[in-house]
């Protein structure tokens, strides 16, 4: 008793995610379909057709712990590590203007 289940743990790394992405600007969705594996928006606030789908799954070459996932199966961190996770998608979706330099 009191084990967190598999979909229970993933969404919540994907929520904590969403709180790190949240924080560094970006806007976040995080969705659940019926049947689907979650999953986690992340939308370039001053590009919106820059965005990334963050999936947490097992990384099978990391002891099958779980890692974040960009949408090509490109695996981006583990999933303890939000922060680095957020500087990561950065790098992939920006989160500035275009044409602006970074603070």
């Amino acid at each position: 008793m009191g084990e967190e289940t598999v979909t229970a743990l993933v969404v919540r790394h994907l929520r904590e995610l969403r709180g790190a992405l949240d924080q560094a600007g970006f806007e976040t969705t995080l969705d659940h379909p019926h049947g689907s594996s979650p999953y986690l928006r992340a939308t370039n606030r001053h590009a919106p057709v820059m965005s990334e789908t963050i999936r947490c799954e097992h990384h099978i070459v990391d002891g099958d712990a779980y890692w974040f996932f960009y949408s090509w199966g490109q695996p981006i961190c583990p999933a303890v590590d939000k922060l680095l996770a957020a500087r990561e998608i950065s790098r992939v979706i920006g989160n500035r203007a275009p044409g602006r330099p970074h603070e």
